[in-house]
């Protein structure tokens, strides 16, 4: 790595190539690095840097700080001390420190997305918080089944599980009155107007039509004709899970 950190604060076309600024910040989280080996193998690299006295002087410095956030260290307070270095070296601007649960939870909607672009997930990375639904869809994907369609349709079960009956009945009167010219699953910006800021794609839409009619007007959801009784029958077997 400090290798790595040599070659590329000082080889010449880098140098040339890189805005002045930041190839001295990058020396000097290198220097940081170096004086980190330094202190633990005695081995001493940062005479290859070729840094300036005040990049070196600011490495120190910063160094000075790690070392003293490290005898007495609270449980991730490693994230302030990178906060401060951010804003001693004026780097605040360019990163956002957040939560890792926030950063690894992918929304409902972003899985619906991911669905609708690939439904078998052949494509997907399956990052860890997302294991449930690989599995969900592993066991019950089929090409009788249209699992966008279905996945939709578990956030639509939530959303009127919350909803009054009656307002329930109000937006499935909506959505059929958008159905009458048609629902494309390929577009999207579809807007209800009982459903506050939605801007649904087709697939949502038409998940939010059959549930709205299955929840609050049943007995007449066999009219809509809609071919969605196993997606809807899937979608309320992944809510058990």
């Amino acid at each position: 790595m400090l290798q790595e950190g040599i070659e590329s604060t000082t080889k010449k076309e880098i140098v040339d190539n890189s805005p002045k600024v930041i190839l001295s910040k990058s020396k000097i989280f290198n220097l940081i690095n170096a004086l980190h080996f330094k202190d633990l193998f005695h081995f001493d690299l940062i005479d290859q840097f070729n840094a300036s006295k005040l990049e070196l002087n600011q490495a120190e410095e910063l160094y000075t700080e790690f070392k003293d956030y490290r005898k007495d260290k609270a449980p991730a307070e490693e994230y302030e001390l990178v906060n401060h270095w951010a804003e001693d070296l004026k780097l605040e601007d360019y990163f956002e420190l957040v939560p890792e649960s926030k950063h690894r939870q992918k929304t409902l909607e972003s899985v619906f997305e991911d669905i609708e672009s690939d439904p078998l997930g052949a494509n997907s990375t399956d990052p860890s918080e997302d294991r449930k639904m690989k599995k969900f869809l592993e066991e019950n994907s089929s090409e009788e089944i249209n699992m966008a369609v279905a996945m939709y349709m578990a956030d639509a079960i939530n959303y009127f599980s919350k909803t009054p009956q009656e307002t329930t009945k109000k937006i499935a009167f909506e959505i059929a009155t958008i159905g009458t010219q048609g629902i494309d699953p390929n577009k999207k910006n579809y807007s209800i107007p009982s459903i506050k800021n939605s801007n649904f794609s087709g697939y949502k839409t038409l998940a939010y039509y059959y549930v709205s009619w299955a929840i609050g007007i049943p007995e007449m959801l066999n009219q809509l004709q809609m071919p969605f009784d196993k997606e809807y029958g899937l979608a309320n077997k992944y809510l058990k899970l």
